[in-house]
């Protein structure tokens, strides 16, 4: 792409400036982009001085931007033209060279371990997909938006649902309940479904914070319970958490999840804590093509895991 005076604009100049414009924030901007923010700073300066128009105004925080005049125009020409130019390098890279390697990932889930497979099925002829898993939220959706990863799987929960920007595509996989972990002598553990508000006297273990923000959501179900919860122990392992629960505190788990040795697992009331689990995809991939069907087939596996659960079938009897 030409610009005035003989100026030429590639690829990497206009997905900068597209994630410049739909972040409004260059630091935001470099997060998607997987690069640092003095980076994309000096990108879109040289960019500037080459056009010798300014393109986003600086806010008062350094970071912060708005698209000139130029800008806008310059903006509204990419969202044309490099959908356009991103397909032909890939149908070029398709025909000439080897197959690319396929990552898919997500946060921890009874759907995550199916995903290579799944996603192996629609795609015969190339290599087999490789897993990354992460708890953060956030990452798992830049990284589809950056194309790092071909598919990803998040979760989110009532009033923090995810959010992804428009070239990531979500659906929904399945709603999913939470089970309560309480010592098996615990007074409470005689009952099949507990209600959260029963256990306002209890100390909790809870996963460390993420930017899915169950901290901030548990503690508006709590106070919505009328408790405010004692959070005792923040734990990033599940057998810590296990441990934790075996000396008194009160855990949490996925519906689709195994019984331990002294511990009772048992359904919170009312969908307490429940969460959904998406499926996020890039919009322009090849997995565009079949993501209906690796949704369909992903709920299965749900389904399917849910169903195994030594504790969980108890409930869809």
């Amino acid at each position: 792409m030409t610009g005035g005076d003989g100026v030429e604009l590639d690829v990497h100049h206009l997905r900068l400036v597209r994630a410049i414009g739909e972040t409004g924030s260059l630091s935001e901007a470099a997060v998607r982009l997987g690069i640092s923010q003095p980076a994309v700073s000096g990108t879109l300066k040289r960019l500037e001085n080459m056009l010798g128009q300014r393109l986003f105004d600086r806010g008062q925080h350094a970071t912060t931007v708005t698209p000139t005049p130029t800008g806008e125009l310059l903006l509204d020409r990419i969202s044309a033209v490099l959908p356009m130019m991103e397909g032909l390098v890939r149908d070029i890279e398709v025909r000439t060279g080897p197959a690319a390697p396929v990552r898919v990932g997500g946060v921890c889930s009874p759907v995550l371990c199916h995903l290579p497979a799944i996603v192996d099925g629609h795609r015969p002829h190339g290599p087999a997909a490789s897993l990354f898993d992460s708890e953060c939220r956030d990452l798992v959706v830049e990284m589809v938006a950056q194309r790092r990863l071909e598919v990803g799987v998040v979760k989110d929960y009532p009033g923090f649902e995810a959010v992804a920007p428009a070239s990531v595509d979500l659906a929904v996989v399945a709603h999913d309940q939470t089970l309560v972990l309480l010592r098996e002598d615990h007074p409470l553990a005689r009952h099949k479904v507990i209600g959260l508000e029963q256990l306002a006297d209890e100390q909790w273990v809870l996963p460390s914070p993420d930017s899915a923000r169950f901290h901030e959501y548990f503690h508006r179900s709590c106070r919505q319970k009328g408790f405010t919860p004692r959070v005792r122990y923040v734990s990033e392992s599940y057998g810590t958490t296990v441990a934790a629960v075996r000396n008194g505190a009160v855990g949490l788990s996925q519906a689709a999840c195994e019984g331990h040795q002294h511990v009772a697992v048992r359904l919170l009331a009312d969908n307490a804590l429940a969460r959904r689990f998406l499926l996020v995809w890039h919009r322009d991939s090849e997995f565009a093509g079949f993501a209906r069907d690796v949704l369909a087939e992903a709920a299965l596996a749900y389904r399917l895991e849910c169903e195994a659960s030594p504790v969980y079938s108890r409930y869809l009897a």
